[in-house]
């Protein structure tokens, strides 16, 4: 951490941030550029950054939008200018720009009103924590070119900085057989190697157990197959930036991105209510007495057919159940002479309610139809719903 973060806190380490931000490198890079420019900005390893952005696309789709946001605000590496060695900055393209906020308007306000924006928010938390501990690192990987020489005489050239005539040999050459040359500067010994650090070889196996023990707790406490997962990948996530810093291994990441696919379908499927065992299938049934009328009717996937075409309903009865469809279709028939209340609701997809027609997402319609022969008699009341499909209550 330098000296200006430490005296000027927050304020003091964002302005550090956005004078130094990451530059995308010009090679090196799978897409943008985005997860190489912060790794070599801060001397982590672009797999983890590259792992951290899929996971956070997980939740929402936030690492997605993340890293369009660092793709419009890091600049992009150009070649130095004249008369300098090190390479410059431009900023991003003017129709990468106009294409990246016309994508990034609408999500930032479908993520805001939604649980994504936890994801959203994790990001810059994390790379504001990161330059915090790593900000004062010198960036790496760009090479700079030699310094032009300038001839000063017949088979002699001269470097900037360098004496215009040497009278002792170099090291390299004791017999003083170029003199020409000797104005270049002198090879550097090839650093060795650095050794590789087995002090933390106990680290990988205890962050393995460490998740598995938070999601077995969660999962223990009845919380379901998601927020365990989540617990575990939590705690995989933590582990992997803390082991980039201590420079161990990598394969944590074989069992967070499998885990994270986990809790992304185990998340999906209790938004649509998909509790009990999986149902998968078409169910049809036609009951005719209203004592073989179950309260509900339920498919993780396929379609529910209730026909109550048949149904004998005394006056005064009232009877009422509920068809529930993760993905595919629920279809109603009711009696075309009975009182019915009818609730439809689609997450994405069709309905027709009694024909009350409507299609997109989030829909929801209430009718009440008393039939042809007015109010009275028997009467029914349906709940239909359906996460991605169609929905249809229809008179016979």
């Amino acid at each position: 951490m330098n000296s200006t973060q430490q005296s000027g806190g927050v304020d003091a380490t964002l302005r550090d941030f956005w004078a130094t931000r990451p530059v995308r490198p010009r090679s090196g890079s799978k897409a943008a550029g985005v997860s190489a420019a912060i790794a070599r900005r801060y001397g982590v390893d672009p797999i983890l950054v590259r792992v951290a952005f899929v996971v956070l696309a997980c939740y929402g789709g936030a690492g997605i939008v993340l890293y369009m946001l660092g793709w419009l605000l890091f600049p992009k590496e150009a070649p130095p200018l004249p008369g300098q060695t090190t390479p410059s900055r431009e900023p991003t393209a003017t129709w990468i720009v106009v294409v990246l906020v016309l994508l990034l308007f609408p999500s930032l306000m479908w993520m805001i009103s939604s649980m994504a924006v936890l994801g959203l928010a994790a990001g810059p938390v994390a790379l504001y924590l990161l330059h915090r501990n790593q900000g004062d690192r010198q960036v790496t990987g760009t090479s700079n070119p030699p310094p032009q020489a300038t001839p000063t005489g017949e088979n002699t050239w001269v470097y900037p900085g360098a004496a215009a005539e040497q009278q002792t040999p170099p090291a390299w050459d004791p017999l003083g057989a170029a003199p020409f040359a000797w104005d270049l500067p002198e090879p550097s010994e090839p650093e060795p190697p650095e050794p590789r650090s087995r002090r933390y070889r106990w680290f990988n196996p205890v962050a393995l157990l460490a998740a598995f023990l938070a999601a077995v707790v969660v999962a223990g406490s009845g919380a379901g197959g998601a927020p365990a997962a989540a617990a575990g990948l939590g705690v995989l996530g933590a582990a992997m930036v803390i082991g980039a810093f201590l420079h161990v291994g990598r394969w944590p990441i074989l069992f967070a991105v499998p885990l994270a696919m986990f809790a992304l379908i185990a998340s999906f499927a209790d938004e649509y209510r998909f509790n009990g065992d999986l149902s998968v299938g078409d169910l049809r049934v036609a009951p005719i007495e209203t004592t073989d009328v179950l309260s509900s009717y339920d498919r993780t996937a396929g379609t529910v057919e209730l026909d109550l075409s048949d149904l004998r309903i005394s006056t005064g009865q009232v009877v009422e159940t509920t068809a529930n469809v993760g993905a595919g279709k629920v279809l109603i028939r009711v009696p075309s002479t009975v009182d019915v209340t009818a609730h439809c609701d689609a997450e994405v997809g069709e309905l027709d309610c009694l024909g009350r027609h409507a299609n997109g997402q989030d829909l929801q319609r209430s009718v009440t139809d008393e039939g042809p022969d007015g109010l009275g008699g028997g009467k029914l009341v349906l709940n239909a719903a359906v996460g991605t499909g169609n929905v249809e209550v229809v008179r016979d």
